[in-house]
């Protein structure tokens, strides 16, 4: 998995345009046997459209923007009180939706749109994010599939949503730090606990490219110590607990 992350993190690096970033998420949802993906973006306060990445089909996403379905989408939903990926199918949200929302999961079915995982993502600058994936599989076949890919998918959503708002909107705070993704990603990582050596094992780099990154952050941060920078990273809402 170190080469397809490796790969994915190469080609968000090149993206430009949605088409580009769009490209690098389907072929990284499809190296861990996922269908489709979309990743929404509420950017803007008020009566918005979030901005669209999606591999979903076309014919769903018109009719779903033009029925401003991000407003009563069930995903959508729960992703703004949920810090956590989390599994959804029409079973698991559908008991507490109301006949509009029902009416949403059968239409959405129609696509073949029946459950998938959702990755919710919170900042400063740009609110609520998802990037959500979709599977053929039943619920209980993508749960397991996906699993051992859990913490690979979560990076993943949030590297994308990183150059998501960094290339297609201009949100930029000037008083906010910018960190790299590699320097936001090696803080998540010490978040979750995992050590120098972890890390780079993970992002398949050296000890020593972990530290520099981390060093790089610490100092746009203005932090004295790493557990500072993690707390200030936390509180900018830059990383996640």
């Amino acid at each position: 998995m170190s080469v397809v992350f490796q790969t994915f993190i190469d080609r968000l690096q090149g993206a430009r345009d949605k088409g580009t970033l769009g490209a690098a998420m389907s072929s990284l949802a499809d190296s861990v046997g996922l269908t489709r993906f979309a990743y929404l973006g509420f950017r803007r306060p008020g009566p918005h459209l979030p901005v669209f990445v999606t591999s979903y089909p076309m014919d769903w996403v018109n009719h779903y923007q033009n029925r401003r379905y991000q407003d009563i989408d069930p995903v959508v939903v729960t992703a703004r009180t949920s810090r956590l990926p989390f599994f959804w199918s029409e079973q698991s949200l559908g008991n507490r939706a109301s006949q509009e929302q029902r009416r949403f999961f059968g239409e959405a079915t129609e696509f073949g749109i029946r459950c998938g995982l959702t990755v919710p993502i919170h900042d400063s600058l740009t609110g609520l994010a998802t990037v959500t994936f979709i599977s053929d599989r039943n619920p209980a076949q993508l749960r397991r599939d996906i699993e051992a890919h859990r913490q690979l998918i979560h990076l993943a959503s949030i590297y994308f949503h990183v150059h998501a708002g960094q290339k297609l909107e201009d949100t930029a705070d000037p008083d906010q730090p910018r960190l790299s993704p590699r320097e936001i990603a090696c803080l998540q990582w010490v978040v979750r606990g995992k050590s120098m050596w972890e890390i780079g094992e993970i992002l398949s780099v050296s000890r020593r490219t972990v530290v520099f990154h981390i060093e790089n952050a610490k100092r746009k941060l203005d932090a004295v110590t790493l557990p500072q920078a993690v707390a200030l990273a936390l509180q900018k809402r830059l990383i996640e607990f």
